[in-house]
């Protein structure tokens, strides 16, 4: 019998064989045929972006302007009338039957039921929403619904790339990647915006960065982004002057107001909850058919005053951002877009809360821009540039997707000059609507149904750690042939967890436990090592994550972990359990919040117990 006492564990690994051995230790090899998958869903997602904005132009021409026509149409000039008002109350009625009759997941604005599929639903979705989601956004927006087309079109490349997932047998997590890919390619063949695509999966659907899931989903942006070029060009969506602030002190302004439109997302955020819950709570007979009507004759009445509105505005923010309008006007309109979308998408209707963001932004941040400077007439820069940093604040902080409204607004300006200000503005705003709100727009309505979402993503602790830092490195070691009675008059048993067998040469061949030595009657006593010890543990080398061997734990369902020198070296150099590595978690507590730790931390008396 030997006590082992090692050192400090070493900080490498062992060194990685050479030449082809390495070939998918890194990236698996599976990964190549999933990209081309994605690639697929790409020029798929890239194809439905496009036919849902001929449909939604379609209505639009149809139902306010008496044409048939697919041309770039919007309805802020109508001369319809009074009659206006009930435009959309017709759209309403078609869509609330759609969803009452054959898919409730239609109502609305897509990425919330996207995620639900992701985080429980193993990625599944059905493929009547594939079909539907398009007509019934194309319908709602093209009579006028407040709404944008991007948050349907990710739920429909989604539900595409989900589609064709089940179709192929892969797994639910490849499924989640292709979901993923097809979301990110309805994004960037919306807005010709492949970065924003590609974060807008990782931040709202992936909730990671990882090379397996990153490359398919980039390459689907990638290939969608071809096919939006390959029908409209390289011209951007929303077209703006160069931009440049006067100095640095005018970061304090976009500072404000990035504060101003934290405020806004906030009220933004608990007015759509609250309007929800209203019409969910409406007592009328079908409230899944009729609350999108009542939500639309008020939008109509809203866009009988201010027609800016009514439909995606695309205009609307176009002419934001080249200072078109009056302060007034984009007080006005911001005020109006603001209600027109809380009350149109919490009767239960469906459409994107992206570009109505953007529009309740941009009149925010213009006026901002425009009112500061009557008082400091040589600090404020173009007024443009405030209302394209306030779209983005507005949008990071309810969707809590900062990152993809920066990168977005930066791809539609193609301005390096507006990358400050947007970063300014978005991570305070952001800031500001995490302090007062534990839910984002996208959100609130899982959590309301009893589901736990966090938009928060990070490196697991197990990921983090190496086996060798939770080890312990002082532990006892038998011969094969030592005879139980000699072991027992040693070692106590219930002052052991469990003990490595070794050959002559020190190789592990099992391990006994507790219960091994206790289970036997005094007449047997001369049973050895050898006869006593099992397989129950998995092998581990110094440098591995505590991840890949947890992994390994589960599979082969074991709580004991036996590290060794390498792969060809099995003397064991130090012992773990299953509630080492649960120790982790209290590392974790004490590095995040400093609260004293009352056992073992990593690295340290985990090692020398």
């Amino acid at each position: 019998m030997a006590k082992h006492t090692t050192p400090e564990a070493g900080n490498g690994q062992e060194p990685a064989p050479g030449g082809n051995q390495q070939f998918g230790v890194a990236l698996e090899p599976q990964v190549v045929k999933i990209c081309g998958y994605a690639l697929l869903v790409g020029v798929i997602g890239g194809l439905v972006a496009q036919g849902l904005l001929e449909l939604i132009y379609f209505f639009t021409n149809l139902f306010f302007y008496g044409r048939f026509s697919f041309a770039i149409s919007y309805p802020t000039h109508n001369h319809v009338g009074f009659w206006v008002i009930l435009i959309p109350a017709a759209g309403g009625l078609v869509v609330g039957l759609l969803i009452y009759f054959f898919e409730p997941t239609l109502k609305g604005h897509g990425i919330p039921e996207a995620m639900e599929a992701v985080l429980f639903g193993q990625s599944r979705m059905r493929f009547r929403v594939a079909i539907l989601k398009p007509l019934a956004t194309a319908l709602a927006i093209g009579t006028g619904g407040p709404f944008g087309a991007e948050g349907p079109i990710i739920q429909t490349g989604g539900a595409c790339g989900s589609l064709l997932g089940q179709a192929l047998g892969l797994s639910p997590y490849y499924r989640r990647v292709l979901l993923a890919a097809g979301a990110a390619a309805g994004m960037a063949a919306t807005f010709t915006a492949p970065l924003a695509g590609i974060l807008v999966a990782v931040e709202l659907l992936l909730f990671e960065l990882r090379a397996r899931s990153f490359i398919p989903v980039a390459l689907a942006s990638a290939a969608a982004t071809a096919v939006r070029i390959f029908f409209v060009g390289w011209a951007p969506l929303f077209p703006t002057p160069p931009y440049r602030i006067t100095s640095t002190s005018e970061l304090w302004l976009f500072a404000l107001l990035g504060v101003l439109t934290g405020v806004v997302g906030i009220a933004m955020i608990r007015s759509l909850s609250w309007l929800e819950d209203f019409f969910d709570r409406l007592p009328i007979p079908k409230a899944a058919i009729w609350s999108p009507v009542i939500g639309a004759l008020i939008l109509g009445v809203i866009g009988y005053f201010c027609p800016q509105v009514f439909g995606t505005s695309y205009d609307t923010i176009r002419n934001m951002l080249n200072d078109r309008y009056t302060p007034g006007s984009l007080l006005w309109i911001g005020f109006a877009k603001f209600w027109a979308l809380v009350i149109s998408l919490g009767s239960g209707t469906t459409g994107g809360v992206f570009a109505p963001s953007l529009v309740v932004g941009g009149g925010l941040g213009a006026a901002f821009a425009m009112g500061c400077r009557h008082i400091f007439p040589h600090l404020v820069s173009n007024p443009g540039l405030y209302a394209l940093v306030a779209m983005a604040g507005v949008f990071g902080c309810i969707a809590r997707a900062p990152f993809t409204s920066i990168v977005f607004l930066f791809e539609l300006s193609h301005d390096p000059n507006a990358l400050l200000p947007l970063i300014v503005c978005v991570m305070i705003a952001d800031g500001v609507v995490r302090l007062f709100s534990r839910d984002s727009i996208m959100t609130v309505k899982l959590v309301k149904r009893g589901l736990i979402v966090l938009q928060d993503y990070w490196v697991p602790v197990l990921m983090r750690a190496r086996i060798d830092q939770v080890m312990r490195s002082e532990f006892q070691v038998l011969q094969g042939g030592e005879e139980l009675r000699s072991v027992l008059q040693k070692l106590p048993p219930e002052q052991l967890d469990f003990i490595p067998i070794v050959d002559g040469d020190g190789n592990l061949t099992g391990i006994v436990e507790a219960h091994d030595l206790m289970r036997t009657e005094p007449p047997d006593h001369h049973f050895t090592m050898k006869e006593l010890m099992h397989q129950d543990y998995v092998l581990a080398s110094p440098g591995e994550a505590v991840d890949r061997v947890h992994r390994r734990m589960l599979l082969k369902n074991v709580e004991n972990v036996v590290v060794v020198k390498s792969a060809r070296d099995l003397r064991p150099i130090g012992i773990v359990r299953a509630n080492d590595i649960l120790q982790l978690r209290r590392w974790l507590l004490t590095e995040e919040d400093g609260e004293p730790s009352r056992g073992p931390l990593l690295g340290r008396s985990a090692r020398s117990r």
